[in-house]
């Protein structure tokens, strides 16, 4: 079992099933954060308004002068050479005291603090112990302050603190060298924020989902822009004690609509649990929480204040998806908007001056109320594009003509096209592999025509999840192969992951992080399994859990000359 707070949650939600209704109790806390983001001096002033939006904490900032006397944004401003000293918070702790002296339902509150600007040195003592003492001031004033803890920020924003090849000293310490450093600073790190704050509760915006795991597997996590964020969450787990509390927030959740996405989410990190440093630690102090982007997917459905039906959550999704985070998380679900903003305007009219229409606030207020989980009835909105789910068509994005995507092959390979119509059809909990749909024999029911190059969005398809099966049945041309030739499949791009069966033989697959893996070229070698003059079976199987999903691009047989 992962999390200490699993069996709560479990308890709670089999007693709130009564009569086939969903109740979520007081325990589960629904957390604002956005470009409103207050200060503490805008709490103290505000905290009667702020108590009546149905909100339960807020993400907020500070401003505090450094050692050389400049005032500057202190999450900003944590990991780099300013280091910063208690004395200079005692007015915003005389805020945040009195803000919650005032709040009857706000609560559970965070000082942010963000890995930014990412100047330090892993290997720099001196310098990494500015960033320990930034910390150690953070958790002395949000425990001095009445607050629940800190949201830690690791969004790599300014300096590619987490990428191996990026380091200073790449060049002559290993990547081992550097592992085995990050998570020392992350037991160091731990420290800071718990000496002052023994019972913190530690947001982070992701966890282990953003490092390159994959289940029991660990990938070359050199590769990954966040790769040694392992190490550093390894080490702060090593050093979590006593009532402390690490929460994965999950930002990947922010465009989830429906309950089987988070159910799928939590499984997905309960997963990681043999390949992190510690899993017992992990076990103790790890929870689980869920962002959901109000506004989401900007770049594709702008919000708009005036026509709801443009926007990416109508207020009744929005309520079901907060709605359904609650039910899954361990205790916190966080509400992230741009756009509308909640805090910043004491005008009557703050519902058309700051972009919120009020039936957006409506939905928050009945999130609790008792209510069925039905998916279905959340996922057949007609959408007017082919961005319904948060991404625009296949062929409009960047790099997606065969010519961009394979062309540096063709010095070096011949290449053949590989069908566009194949079958389709999608499972749950691990159903195709259990029933060996990747297996030659054919697979007849349940099956629909869908073409590889399109996204599965574009073609009727609404699914995220682990499931999603492409199986093709291909006779495929009798082409000459040199002796001592290799054969790969090169899939042009695959939204998210892809594990790959040639003729009922598993060939390989693509698990980089759907970050930053999503629109890249991979080959998989299937020298040996796939037989050219005769029939063969693919199958792939594609997981996908934001945004649009599927093979939506070409895929070639590349024959090495």
């Amino acid at each position: 079992m992962l999390y200490a707070g699993l069996a709560i949650a479990i308890a709670v939600a089999s007693i709130a099933r009564s009569d086939d209704l969903v109740r979520i109790g007081p325990e589960k806390k629904v957390i604002e954060w956005g470009w409103d983001e207050p200060d503490p001096a805008f709490m103290r002033a505000n905290a009667a308004r702020m108590d009546l939006f149905g909100f339960d904490g807020v993400i907020f900032h500070t401003d505090a002068a450094a050692v050389d006397g400049r005032v500057l944004r202190f999450d900003w401003n944590v990991w780099g050479p300013d280091r910063f000293e208690y004395a200079a918070f005692t007015q915003h702790v005389d805020d945040l005291k009195a803000a919650h002296a005032a709040f009857k339902n706000m609560t559970d509150n965070f000082m942010r603090f963000n890995v930014c600007p990412g100047e330090v040195d892993w290997f720099d003592d001196e310098a990494f112990a500015v960033v320990v003492q930034n910390a150690t001031v953070a958790g002395r004033v949000s425990k001095n302050g009445g607050c629940k803890g800190i949201m830690f920020d690791v969004e790599q924003y300014q300096g590619n603190i987490f990428r191996y090849g990026e380091q200073p000293r790449a060049d002559t310490k290993s990547l081992s060298e550097y592992q085995a450093k990050v998570r020392q600073r992350g037991q160091e790190l731990m420290r800071g924020f718990q000496k002052f704050h023994p019972d913190i509760t530690l947001m982070m915006t992701y966890g282990y989902n953003l490092t390159g795991l994959r289940g029991v597997g660990a990938y070359d996590l050199s590769q990954f822009s966040y790769g040694l964020m392992k190490n550093l969450l390894d080490g702060m787990y090593d050093a979590a004690s006593g009532d402390t509390v690490i929460v994965d927030a999950f930002e990947e959740a922010y465009g989830f609509r429906v309950h089987a996405e988070y159910t799928n989410a939590r499984r997905q990190v309960e997963s990681y649990t043999p390949a992190v440093g510690n899993p017992r630690q992990y076990s103790k102090h790890g929870r689980l929480a869920f962002g959901v982007w109000m506004d989401h997917a900007p770049g594709v459905k702008p919000w708009n204040a005036d026509d709801i039906e443009q926007n990416y959550f109508l207020p009744e999704e929005f309520e079901y998806s907060v709605f359904c985070g609650l039910d899954v998380t361990d205790r916190y679900v966080w509400v992230y908007s741009e756009q509308p903003k909640w805090w910043t305007s004491e005008k009557k009219s703050w519902w058309k001056d700051e972009k919120l229409p009020s039936v957006y606030n409506d939905a928050l207020r009945r999130v609790r109320n008792p209510r069925r989980i039905d998916d279905a009835a959340y996922l057949g909105r007609k959408v007017k594009d082919a961005a319904g789910s948060g991404a625009a068509a296949a062929s409009e994005q960047s790099g997606y003509s065969d010519e961009e995507t394979f062309g540096d092959l063709t010095d070096k390979f011949e290449l053949v096209d590989v069908p566009k119509a194949w079958k389709f059809r999608t499972g749950v909990d691990g159903e195709g592999v259990k029933n060996g749909w990747y297996n030659a024999d054919p697979h007849p029911d349940g099956w629909r025509d869908i073409v590889i190059g399109r996204f599965w969005d574009e073609q009727g398809v609404r699914y995220h999840g682990e499931d999603g099966w492409y199986r093709l049945t291909w006779d495929v041309p009798a082409i000459q192969v040199p002796e001592g030739a290799k054969l790969y499949l090169y899939f042009g791009a695959v939204d998210e992951t892809a594990t790959v069966w040639v003729n009922g033989v598993e060939a390989g697959g693509h698990h980089e992080h759907p970050h930053f893996g999503w629109n890249k070229r991979f080959p998989i070698d299937v020298t040996g399994k796939l037989e050219p003059g005769v029939v063969n079976t693919i199958a792939v199987r594609v997981g996908n859990g934001l945004f649009a999903g599927g093979i939506w691009k070409s895929i070639k047989l590349a024959i090495s000359k």
